[in-house]
């Protein structure tokens, strides 16, 4: 059985931008049906994911995953005819009765029928009668449950909504999920984190992780009381007490809430191109931590009342790092699972992997292993040889062919022990937004000054911005206090650092005194294991910062010939690209 399945709504920023000319860029991303995805299960398999944005440049975009979709099909082997069902990871239509919204934009932007007719356009025939649309915080749930391996689960998701709730609680048995417990909109953490985010002067639904980042700056005493009135959380159920006028208006911004905000603050919105100050850090701070209290609170709670120790979570909420550091540490939690791609490109997998495990039959036995986020494009060495060469041959690099895997990591560490900053491409592109050792920019975390140097000259992003460290698995409990489980193999989940990491990779060490650690297997990915422990040979530890190859604003790098262009526009010192190290030519490295 062979299961397509698809996120966002592809007119819906394109609607949203049209009726609302002139809005401003931390606003653009107030609507839904963004992070469009696309990916291929086979017979329970997933076999190859990846968001648009990585074709197309265009960071978050919502528009129809025609590229792809394409990818998806060539790296299966297989045609649109072939594909049994198509999965969408909304279901508005069955909520059409339910919603206060204009016919027309429906059919414009919410219906599934806009898919269908996209498919139709791209090629694809009989369409209507393979399409299953599958509501949306159920494809969030199955996105963690199904590749968790757990045989029993309770499952958590949280963003800013669905096609009606914002919050909704599972439990997964044997392939299947039963919702216990859900929230409309108005309960949205997913909202109030965005509406915050905004406040602060960054990008609505977008920049999250920034005011995370933020967070670690600020004290969180100073505005404590107010989210402690603001949000709360009774018998499981989270209690946000927004003004009556707090969530009107969405398409304009929402000018209740961010007056509401200012009020409470004592200082007006940010301007996007203005200071951050210490206010705003204190603000983040204290969001940060009635977020993680109220998530922590809540899988407490249905942790007990299912019995359920085992526990996934999904949503664009849990790529929060530092809430869900607290979650792991809850002693009632046996294991944890997050979604890498936990924000709604996540849903394209999670709802092929739903209609495949309804329509399977016998159903599947449950092999525990880890999920494997390597399902995007990698690039024959033919067609590296010809970019590299392109490349060399117009004056912007030189290159060496390294054949001897051994020497070409040697190489690498030897670079980085150098405290050079590098680029590595390797293999498949991750899905999901962290780049976990495949698409990466690699650093020595003792080197001098590196997170001011790679965010100045590499990234090209704010100051205050931290980076995480990729480590061994050997390296983890001498640097880092914490249950490493599942999560951290990921990126997606902070420790605290150790005496001991403050003095040995003080560069992946945020201010608040945690690391968003990546701990990596060999199981998961040999090549970049293998690096590390020629820097553990090279430096003593088995560690190095890992941060995203791509500069601010735009998305994961997938093709090499995007990297090169990177590495020569940038102060990357060195590249290494799937078997060759280039270099700048003298005089502009």
């Amino acid at each position: 059985m062979i299961t397509l399945g698809l996120s966002g709504l592809p007119y819906a920023q394109q609607v949203y931008l049209r009726q609302n000319p002139g809005v401003d860029r931390i606003s653009e991303r107030v609507c839904q049906g963004l992070d469009s995805a696309a990916g291929l299960v086979i017979d329970g398999e997933v076999v190859a994911a990846a968001a648009e944005e990585r074709f197309t440049g265009e960071k978050g975009t919502g528009a129809f995953p025609a590229n792809a979709i394409d990818y998806c099909l060539r790296e299966a082997g297989v045609g649109p005819n072939e594909v049994t069902m198509v999965a969408h990871g909304f279901a508005y239509d069955e909520c059409r009765r339910l919603l206060r919204t204009d016919p027309r934009y429906f059919d414009e932007v919410l219906s599934g029928q806009t898919v269908v007719a996209e498919l139709a356009k791209h090629g694809w025939t009989d369409v209507a009668d393979r399409f299953h649309p599958v509501r949306h915080h159920v494809a969030h749930a199955a996105s963690a449950f199904h590749p968790s391996g757990f045989d029993e689960a309770l499952v958590v998701v949280s963003d800013g909504m669905g096609e009606l709730d914002a919050l909704s609680v599972f439990t997964g048995r044997a392939g299947t999920l039963n919702r216990v417990h859900h929230q409309d909109v108005s309960q949205s953490l997913g909202i109030l984190y965005s509406l915050c985010t905004r406040f602060l002067g960054f990008a609505f639904n977008s920049d999250e992780y920034k005011v995370m980042g933020l967070a670690a700056y600020g004290d969180p005493g100073r505005y404590a009381p107010v989210f402690d009135r603001l949000v709360g959380l009774r018998a499981g159920a989270v209690e946000i007490d927004w003004p009556w006028t707090g969530l009107g208006a969405g398409t304009a911004g929402y000018p209740g809430a961010m007056g509401y905000l200012a009020g409470v603050a004592g200082f007006p919105a940010r301007r996007g191109d203005a200071v951050v100050g210490p206010e705003h850090a204190d603000f983040a701070a204290a969001l940060q931590k009635r977020l993680a209290e109220v998530l922590t609170g809540l899988v407490s709670h249905w942790v007990g009342a299912t019995g359920r120790q085992q526990v996934c979570l999904a949503g664009g909420t849990f790529l929060n790092c530092r809430a869900n550091q607290d979650i792991a540490a809850l002693p009632s939690v046996a294991d944890l699972f997050v979604q890498p791609a936990a924000g709604d490109d996540g849903t394209a997998i999670g709802a092929a992997l739903h209609v495949d495990a309804e329509n399977a039959s016998p159903r599947r036995s449950r092999e525990r292993r880890r999920f494997n986020p390597f399902l995007g494009p990698a690039y024959p060495t033919e067609h590296v040889a010809r970019v590299v060469e392109a490349a060399v041959d117009i004056g912007a690099v030189t290159a060496e062919r390294i054949d001897d895997v051994e020497d070409y990591l040697r190489l690498a560490a030897a670079d980085i022990a150098a405290d050079r900053i590098v680029g590595w491409f390797h293999g498949r592109m991750e899905f999901g937004p962290r780049a976990l050792g495949n698409r990466s920019i690699l650093a020595l975390p003792a080197g001098a000054a590196v997170k001011d140097r790679i965010n100045a000259l590499v990234k090209l992003r704010e100051p205050f911005r931290p980076f995480a460290p990729a480590l061994l698995e050997d390296e983890y409990d001498r640097l880092f206090e914490g249950r490493p489980l599942d999560p951290t193999a990921y990126m997606l989940c902070t420790a605290t650092a150790r005496d001991a990491a403050r003095e040995l990779v003080p560069g992946a060490v945020h201010d608040d005194g945690t690391s968003r650690v990546q701990v990596v297997p060999a199981s998961l990915n040999p090549l970049f294991h293998r690096l590390l422990r020629k820097v553990q040979a090279a430096t003593g530890v088995g560690c190095v910062i890992n941060t995203s190859l791509n500069i601010k604003g735009q998305p994961l790098i997938m093709a090499p010939e995007t990297a090169i262009k990177l590495f020569t526009g940038t102060g990357l010192d060195r590249l290494y690209l799937a078997g060759y190290r280039l270099s700048k030519p003298v005089g502009q490295a």
